[in-house]
């Protein structure tokens, strides 16, 4: 199941549109599932976002990192208070 599909928060908000995420990073997409809901959420989201020293990647696309974005703020509405145990 995708994330579009597993979050109807996210489905509203990309409306018609497909979900980068679900289709060009599975896997990313299936670990954010994974994750969805626990505190280590955030923990995860940021390293997708943050390039560690040493680490060559190429980041994400533009749509990708709107995404990540939205689903950070559907996950701290829907589950607030859970980003405050993390020393991010």
């Amino acid at each position: 199941m995708t994330l579009k599909n597993t979050i109807k928060e996210f489905r509203s908000y990309l409306g018609e549109n497909e979900s980068h995420l679900d289709r060009y990073h599975k896997n990313t997409a299936e670990k954010i599932k994974l994750h969805w809901g626990y505190e280590e959420f955030y923990e995860y989201m940021e390293k997708l976002v943050i390039v560690e020293k040493g680490r060559n990647r190429n980041g994400f696309s533009y749509p990708v990192i709107l995404e990540i974005n939205k689903l950070q703020e559907i996950h701290e509405h829907l589950f607030p208070g859970l980003k405050h145990h993390l020393s991010i």
